[in-house]
Parts: C-alpha cells; structure tokens; sequence
C-alpha cells in the first residue's frame, strides 16, 4: 500500500458558488451504476438475492479540495460491505467484508489511511494517458472478477486486514490501479483534523494580476506548486516553483470560465482561490 500520504483537507473550495451554481464534478461510474454492482457483489457472495444495498460513504472528503468522489461504499443489511470504484481506469472491487458494516463516523487512522490511498491513486487515473487493460478486463467482465474473488481466498490482488480482537476482517485490494504513481519527488499536502479546520483560517492567495488569462497569485511564504482544476474537476495545470511567493500561471490558452486554484506552500500546506479567465 506504500507510505500514507497527507492529504489536504480544506474548506475553502468546497462552499464555493460559481457562477450562481454548485461545482459540476463529473464521475465515471455513477451512484446508480456502482449500486447495481454492489448488489451483484453481495447476491453472489450470498447465494441468494440479499436486500438492497444501502449506499453510507463516498470518499469525497479524502480528495485534493473535495472536488472528486473515489468511490461507493455500500453496506449490505445481511452483513458486510463493499468498495466500488467510481473510476472505470482503476479497478471495479477495492476491499469488501462479508460480516462487518462500515461507520463512516467511526474510521480507525488505519482505514482512513487505506481509502486515502484509494482516493489518491484514483484521482491521478483521471489524468493519466496510459490504457490501464487489466482494470477494464475487469468492468467488462464484472460477474466473473466476483465469482473467481470470492470462490479463491488465497487471491494474490487482495490481501485481510483484521481490526483489534474481532474475528471479521476487511479484504482490501493491493492497489486500486495497475499503474504506480510514486515518483521520486511526490506532492505532499498537509493534513489538518476535522476539529482544526474549524477554527483554523487558511491564507486566500492575492490574485496581483489577471491580464488575458495570465494570473500572478502571490502568499506570504514561498510557493512550491499551483494546481488550477477547471469547473468540471478537471486540472488543466500542475507546475512547481522555486524560491518565490509569487506564482504566475497561464491560463490563455484555456476556455472563459472559472478556475479553482490550489496554491501549496513550501511547508505542504495548501490554499484554495477562484479564478476567472
């Protein structure tokens, strides 16, 4: 699973408006569709049709700004639950449990840690070029992937994760992609607990100019990198800096409309500021 990454937690974005509206963030695999899998997961595991899924968690809040949902938990009113990815390049089932239900409101640092790093990879499929073919073998041949899953137990692309002294345990899938994200120089962002954030007032870069589409946003520490995602989610510039509290980002080339721009800190912190092209 590798070493757990800090992830930025901050709610500055996340009660924006733009332009009289909610943010639109655009989801491969919908709630819907997720629920028809998650249904099919647990009728086989069961051998019968079960009770419909109830749908308790989304991911959303372990995403760089919130701006993504990873992924659908489900928990099954016959026991269990199960992880489906929102994301059609990673794979379909990321863990699942047949006895234990999932709290969202009771995360252990240990499960936080394992659907953060979920969520991160996820997020990084969405902009990633590369055909991940095994993840869509997988989508194309759902009911196969759950029956092999859960007819062999010593199934090398999960592995169990028991919790204290209780006998049921989670299967979690090693990877929630086939492609490895770590690189030599990662992005770290800084994490805040949730009763910190709220009393915790995070800098607004000063957008210093805005000429045509070039901005220059300016914090009182340096700036190690802009990360400026369009309304849809999407990020449409990722750039480092070096020794320099003013970061200058050309957004010319991209359509009118409104930005969401994550500015990080030379101590891994960031700071979320709208842009208007």
């Amino acid at each position: 699973m590798g070493i757990v990454r800090k992830i930025l937690h901050t709610v500055v974005v996340c009660s924006m408006m733009l332009a009289g509206g909610n943010l639109v963030h655009a989801e491969t695999i919908g709630q819907k569709e997720a629920k028809a899998m998650a249904q099919k997961f647990f009728n086989e595991s069961k051998n019968y049709v079960t009770p419909p899924v109830i749908y308790v968690y989304n991911g959303k809040d372990l995403t760089t700004q919130r701006l993504f949902t990873p992924f659908y938990l489900f928990n099954s009113p016959t026991g269990g639950f199960v992880v489906v990815s929102a994301e059609n390049k990673a794979f379909p089932i990321l863990a699942y449990s047949l006895k234990e239900t999932f709290d969202k409101d009771k995360m252990t640092p240990m499960v936080r840690s394992i659907l953060t790093d979920f969520s991160r990879d996820i997020e990084m499929i969405r902009y990633d070029s590369r055909i991940p073919t095994d993840a869509i073998e997988q989508w194309e041949t759902y009911p196969e992937v759950v029956f092999d899953m859960l007819k062999n137990p010593e199934n090398e692309d999960y592995y169990a994760v028991s919790f204290g002294d209780k006998e049921s345990f989670w299967m979690v899938r090693r990877e929630a992609t086939e492609f490895d994200f770590d690189t030599e120089d990662p992005v770290e962002y800084a994490f805040y607990p949730e009763e910190t954030l709220s009393v915790t007032q995070l800098e607004v870069p000063l957008v210093t100019s805005n000429i045509a589409g070039h901005f220059a946003l300016s914090l009182s520490k340096d700036i190690e990198r802009v990360i400026v995602y369009d309304v849809t989610g999407l990020m449409v510039e990722n750039r480092k800096y070096r020794n320099t509290n003013i970061a200058h980002v050309d957004l010319a080339a991209h359509p009118n409309g409104f930005y969401i721009a994550l500015v990080i800190d030379r101590d891994g912190i960031g700071h979320a500021v709208k842009l208007y092209r």
